[in-house]
């Protein structure tokens, strides 16, 4: 059985697939299979996948009905053998060391997982500007991993292809299916609880800025599985005794994400586009019932609480007073 399974979901992205595979099996480390979930591509990704198969003995294809990314991640890890687990999005490239790197990291720490930083390359595979990284470094509670996403918003604890997962922390735990945004981070506060990670800073894993793509937009009316996931995550944190902190900074950061949703969806004249307005309607409700605990968190201002309480009546009023302010502002 091999040690590491690598699982890479795979639609519609036959023109940067064949670097993807390449670089996972061109890894250091050699005791790997490459798991190709094929989420029913309609272009030429499904007879790529199966080429690489037939060069290489490690890889192994599953090919399904098109469910999502998440259906297709959980389709993976039921088929996976290894004792390690990790994730490659078949639009990015990994460093040759990435995955022998991250394998000593944890048998050297006793952690369950351990997780790296990234660069970003643009459609020709040029390095762009940013990338992800994190102000922890070492062994570390993994829960803790959400002081960056909550304080800085960084994306070093959201991600799920950034890290090595013991594959026992998926024994009963599978992406939720009902999410197509997000849904890499879903879990995680599932996944790191109790569980202790070792955080590097070295930048091996290559994420692909495409152009037109659903992160690449202002707004995109997916993009609001975002704020299931910021709930679900405050609401855990708020049972755990000893995390009342790090949940008062999610409560923060679930409702700075929320208005900036609105914003973002205003900015691209859609918030009111019935679609978007029920989608946020849904939203809104668990916001409501949020109201008392936005309106006591220590890490919201006062003007902020202001604007939630006026939001909560209504949102477009509240974003019609705040532009209106804005502007006038602006001219004095």
């Amino acid at each position: 059985m091999p040690e590491i399974s690598v699982i890479t979901s795979v639609y519609n992205t036959e023109q940067y697939l064949p670097a993807c595979i390449e670089s996972v099996l061109s890894q250091t480390f050699r005791d790997l299979e490459l798991i190709l979930v094929n989420d029913g591509s309609p272009d030429g990704s499904a007879a790529i996948c199966d080429a690489a198969a037939r060069a290489d003995a490690r890889v192994r294809v599953i090919h399904k009905l098109n469910g999502g990314p998440a259906t297709a991640a959980n389709a993976g890890l039921d088929a996976a053998r290894g004792r390690y687990i990790g994730f490659v999005d078949s639009d990015d490239v990994i460093e040759p060391a990435m995955y022998e790197t991250l394998y000593k990291a944890v048998r050297q720490s006793g952690c369950a997982m351990a997780a790296c930083g990234s660069s970003v390359i643009d459609e020709d595979g040029r390095t762009l500007p940013g990338g992800v990284t994190s102000t922890l470094e070492g062994r570390q509670d993994a829960l803790d991993l959400f002081y960056d996403v909550f304080q800085n918003g960084s994306m070093y604890g959201m991600l799920s292809w950034n890290k090595l997962f013991d594959a026992g922390l998926f024994a009963h735990i599978r992406y939720d299916e009902s999410l197509l945004f997000g849904d890499d981070c879903s879990i995680l506060h599932l996944i790191y609880n109790g569980q202790s990670v070792y955080c590097l800073n070295d930048r091996l894993y290559r994420y692909r800025y495409r152009a037109g793509s659903i992160t690449s937009r202002l707004f995109h009316i997916r993009q609001l599985d975002n704020l299931t996931i910021y709930a679900d995550w405050y609401e855990f944190l708020a049972q755990k005794p000893d995390k009342q902190d790090l949940a008062q900074w999610g409560l923060a950061r679930y409702w700075q994400v929320f208005y900036l949703y609105y914003v973002h969806a205003s900015l691209a004249g859609q918030a009111q586009n019935p679609e978007v307005r029920a989608a946020f309607a849904g939203h809104l409700a668990r916001l409501r019932g949020m109201l008392p605990a936005l309106l006591a968190c220590p890490h919201i201002g006062g003007a902020e609480k202001l604007r939630a309480r006026l939001f909560c009546r209504s949102p477009r009023l509240a974003y019609q007073l705040a532009a209106g302010w804005g502007g006038l502002h602006h001219k004095g």
